[in-house]
């Protein structure tokens, strides 16, 4: 797993977007995340972790372009 991704504190639910919208930082910048997914009642710990668990996978073969939002569905 990537482990140079620092996770921001500032998840919210967006209704708009339809999922969850959160910030990082990735080797000294900011990078925007969305995750689209219908469960927005709660977010839980296993919920954060599971997120979280998907962008890191992501990073692992993927680069985020420069002023991007990474955007991702969660099933």
């Amino acid at each position: 797993m990537n482990q140079q991704i620092i996770f921001n504190d500032d998840i919210t639910y967006d209704k708009n977007q339809k999922g969850w919208v959160f910030s990082g930082l990735l080797s000294g910048e900011r990078i925007d995340i969305l995750i689209k997914c219908e469960q927005h009642n709660v977010l839980s710990d296993a919920l954060k972790f599971d997120l979280e668990v998907i962008v890191e996978e992501w990073l692992d073969v993927n680069e985020p372009l420069p002023e991007s939002r990474i955007e991702l569905d969660y099933k």
